[in-house]
């Protein structure tokens, strides 16, 4: 796996693969690093020639059309080929050497092609509101920001005089708004403010190429080795006018193993692994156009690399039409550009004894992971425009967030100086004991321990900066000075060594060792015991039950983050009442520093906690299996599990709310040198419970058949420390996570799968027509499958999408009324959703007291279906043509509603969560 976020890096073709396991539950000490595990092994060489030749395909003429949310939709250009081949066999080379029961290779390609067109539906702006018109929109008001003065009859407030006529004039519009006009397109099916007046494009191209080698040695009775070296090369693109993006992606892994019979009772396996992961993400404009040289923002990255070439993202909010589909963001997305470099190294021992009833197996694991990325956050900068500085200060009805953008008055600012860079090192090691006990010709016991140690990382750049932060405050303004929070840079010396920029005089910093030489605590003692017992009262019955501790050890992206400290990021929230962010000053206290540097006011800090601990999960079950026939059998199973512990991304610095517009939230928060910082902590929870059902048939007759259900339910304070789909990044307040605790963003109640592969008995050695000939040729030898999934909705969580509470944090959730939120089956449908009656927006400078996680999104039903028949040619030679459809019945699944509770379309629902039915038809060689 990858150290970023220890993902696989390479996923070998089906051909290539001999099993594969999915472990969960309880399973061996031997295995850690993550709750769950997928082992796959690839084929090996035989001592006959063996192989396929394949090609898959897919493409719009096969399709049914996508689901049309508003009137007809044309079928989008789409094709996909899927090609390759698998050849196995003895080494043999002719006159010189025979591999026979000797050596052995397996060869494999496969090649992917994809082109997809998708056309979308938007709403954006109409040409008379490009040229700064708004009299489309009679009912909301736009307020001229330069006329703010204190409204004499409401001491403390203001007021705001309205633009004639709803028309901005053409010299208020500021020239870098009109710039950006570029990369924000204009309608282009109606001029007017009407929904969905443009449709965008979007050609995705696809390609990738990989090879698999694996070469098997049989040295002795006692000794075999097999290597492998696996390539793969892939590309994407996805240029699309409101923003895109590229990939490109370059895998190399080898590996080696030796297994040893040292004796009758003792064997002994050696492995030895690497890999080689380079991926490079960036925008539309990389390499190619330096967009941001071009606007000149103050304050924004200068000299970037080619890879960070671009635009900035512009959010625009506020902007509501009669219908969904707004493209209210343009421009490159902020995340990126990211450059990886990764190499990860592995050696592992196991070591298997067998004494008496014992079967003994302890062994360990070292590993190096090197972490080269190159990359940030808001290297061109996001800017958000809400309809502040033409609202009335805040009247409701009134300002419009397109007109802020046209003015140049931004809601929030926030950019990076430069890039961040590290250079992670970290070995890791785990050891292992484990023992399967006999202690009864009915009753075995699986008993282990695993120990991992895998340390913080060491960057060989000295670029982290992590937060001392003995203290938490959380009143304004802390006068004590030694409670605010140091920047801590690792290494000894001059903080700013090597750095274009400096902080605030007022920020604390220090480069002294006093968080050692990784800034964050190791943690070791990560023991995990493993306890598993398996009862069989006679050879239809088996009760397994069990518990173990699991670790979740680092993944680097999270330590990444001290990184950017050194990339000078800073973020502004605009104060309603005094229109202080634009674009001539998007950051407040800009200016320069010493010997011509960058000075970076109020910097957007990025913390991981200190005292670290590794988090873990308590997992136990009780499974009984029971035997209903010669070729079935039924399995209950309840599993449940206890994590802590868990990675949590907070928001400290936190303002706290108030009504009153004119106090900034610098002004509110405790340590106002600096902005918001965010923090990985381990203050996550999680518990789950699961009750499961498996009917499975082994294939006889010509039938096989598995059913699967589950029902289960989660609950966590947090779904993960990056967004996950419905979920949000923050919590609404860091300092009430109590708040937080809710269905997991994951959380499936239900779930059942049954997939079924039945042999139609007509054809040469079946039922019927078992003589073969021209009619077995053509109806005979079919082999049907079916898989039907049904599954219920996820749970999503419902938001502002404004700063109601005025904290500048912006994940906001309005107030809960008391009503249900979710609507009777009958009476849900795209176009309400959930009962939307169950919020309420709260008061301004507030939170709100909706819950996480309360609103459940469609369940889906997906039918695919395969039909694949064999014709023979020779002897041990076969043509194989296939058929499947995905989503046969061409059932549309919802996808997710509209969540935002400001928006005009809030509860409807404008997509599929699934395509609608795709046909794919394959030959496969086989000899």
């Amino acid at each position: 796996t990858d150290v970023n976020f220890n993902t696989y890096v390479i996923l070998p073709s089906i051909d290539a693969l001999q099993e594969f396991k999915v472990q969960t539950g309880i399973f061996p000490a031997e295995f850690g690093r993550a709750t769950t595990q997928i082992n796959a092994s690839t084929k090996p060489g035989t001592n006959q020639f063996h192989g396929t030749l394949f090609e898959f395909l897919r493409n719009d003429k096969l399709d049914a059309k996508q689901y049309a949310f508003a009137g007809e939709r044309a079928k989008d250009a789409f094709k996909w080929n899927q090609y390759g081949f698998t050849v196995g066999g003895p080494v043999t080379i002719p006159g010189l050497y025979k591999g026979t029961d000797r050596l052995f290779f397996m060869s494999n390609f496969e090649g992917f092609n994809e082109r997809r067109t998708t056309r979308t539906l938007y709403s954006v702006p109409s040409v008379k509101m490009r040229g700064g018109d708004f009299s489309e929109i009679p009912n909301t008001r736009i307020y001229d920001p330069t006329t703010t003065r204190p409204d004499p009859s409401r001491p403390g407030a203001f007021i705001r005089d309205p633009f004639a006529g709803n028309l901005i004039p053409s010299n208020r519009i500021n020239s870098l708004s009109n710039k950006l006009l570029e990369f924000y397109p204009a309608p282009n099916l109606n001029p007017n403010l009407v929904p969905y007046n443009y449709e965008g494009t979007l050609n995705r191209k696809a390609d990738k190429d990989q090879f698999i080698q694996r070469i098997d040695f049989t040295e002795s009775s006692k000794s075999s080795w097999f290597g492998r070296y696996s390539w793969s090369g892939e590309s994407e693109a996805t240029p699309f006018f409101f923003n895109g993006s590229q990939v490109q992606t370059h895998v190399h892994q080898t590996m080696a193993s030796n297994t040893r019979v040292l004796s009758p009772s003792k064997v002994n396996e050696f492995r030895f692994g690497f890999n080689s992961f380079y991926n490079l993400k960036s925008g539309i404009f990389a390499n190619t156009r330096d967009v941001m040289s071009e606007l000149k923002l103050p304050g924004i990255s200068r000299n970037l690399s080619p890879i960070a070439w671009g635009t900035p993202q512009v959010t625009i909010t506020g902007f509501v039409i009669a219908a969904g589909g707004t493209g209210t963001t343009f421009g490159d997305n902020s995340n990126g550009p990211y450059e990886n470099r990764n190499r990860v190294y592995q050696a592992i021992d196991n070591f298997s004894w067998t004494r008496g009833t014992h079967s003994f197996r302890f062994g360990g694991e070292l590993r190096w992971d090197q972490y080269n990325q190159l990359g940030n956050q808001f290297p061109r900068g996001s800017f958000n425009f809400q309809p502040n500085a033409t609202s009335n200060v805040g009247a409701a009805g009134t300002g419009y967030g397109f007109a802020d953008f046209l003015l140049g008055y931004e809601s929030q600012s926030q950019g990076s100086i430069t890039l961040a860079e590290i250079k992670f090192r970290a070995t890791s090691q785990a050891y292992y004991i484990d023992d399967t006990w006999k202690i009864h010709p009915k009753v075995s016991v699986n008993y282990g321990l695993r120990y991992e140690y895998t340390p913080p990382f060491l960057d060989l750049g000295g670029n982290l900066v992590n937060f001392y932060m003995p203290f938490v405050d959380t009143n304004p303004n802390v006068a004590d000075l030694s409670r605010h929070p140091t920047l801590v840079r690792e290494g000894k010396g001059d903080f700013y060594e090597g750095v274009s920029f400096r902080f605030d005089p007022a920020v604390k910093v220090a480069r002294d060792g006093r968080l050692g030489d990784r800034l964050v605590a190791d943690d070791k003692t990560n023991f995990a015991p493993r306890l598993g017992i398996a009862w069989n009262p006679n050879s239809k019955w088996v009760v397994r039950t069990g518990g173990g501790m699991f670790y979740a050890q680092d993944t680097g992206n999270p330590r990444f983050d001290m990184a950017r400290n050194l990339a000078g990021r800073r973020r502004d929230i605009g104060t309603p009442a005094i229109i202080d962010l634009t674009w001539n000053v998007p950051f407040r206290g800009l200016g320069a520093g010493p010997n011509g540097t960058d000075l970076v006011p109020q910097p957007y800090g990025l913390a991981n906690i200190y005292n670290r601990r590794t988090p873990y999960s308590i997992q136990y079950l009780l499974n009984v299996q029971r035997e209903l026939g010669g070729n079935t059998a039924l399995e209950i199973g309840y599993i449940g599990s206890v994590s802590r512990r868990l990675e949590s991304l907070r928001a400290f610095n936190e303002a706290y709310p108030t009504a009153d517009p004119t106090l900034s939230v610098a002004s509110r928060s405790p340590y106002p040198e600096l902005g918001r910082f965010q923090e990985v902590d381990g203050s996550g929870k999680a518990n789950y419970n699961a009750f499961s059902v498996k009917l499975q048939r082994r294939f006889s007759k010509g039938l096989t058949y598995l059913f699967g259900y589950t029902w289960s339910k989660s609950i966590d304070y947090g779904s993960a420390i990056r967004v996950h789909d419905t979920d949000v990044l923050f919590p609404q307040s860091s300092y009430n996570l109590r708040a937080e605790r809710g269905l997991s963003s994951f959380n499936q109640d239900h779930r059942a799968v049954t997939s079924v592969l039945y042999d139609l008995p007509i054809g040469k050695g079946r039922r019927f027509l078992g003589d073969g000939g021209i009619a077995d040729a053509i109806i005979g030898g079919w082999q049907l499958g079916s898989i039907f999934t049904v599954g219920g909705g996820y749970p999503a969580t419902v938001i502002d999408n404004r700063d109601q509470s005025n904290t500048g944090i912006g994940y906001d959730r309005p107030n809960a009324t008391g009503q249900y939120a979710v609507l009777p089956r009958d009476v849900r449908n795209p176009q309400r959703w959930f009962n939307t009656a169950a919020f309420a927006l709260q008061p301004y400078g507030s939170f709100g007291t909706a819950g996480r996680n309360t609103v459940i999104t469609p369940g889906s039903i997906q039918l695919d279906f395969s039909a694949h028949k064999e014709f023979r040619i020779v002897e041990n030679h076969a043509l194989q043509f296939r058929f499947e459809a995905f989503n046969l019945p061409n059932h549309p699944n919802w996808g997710n509603p509209d969540l935002s509770f400001t928006s005009q379309t809030f509860g409807r629902i404008n997509s599929t969560r699934t395509n609608m039915r795709e046909i794919q038809v394959a030959l496969k060689y086989m000899f």
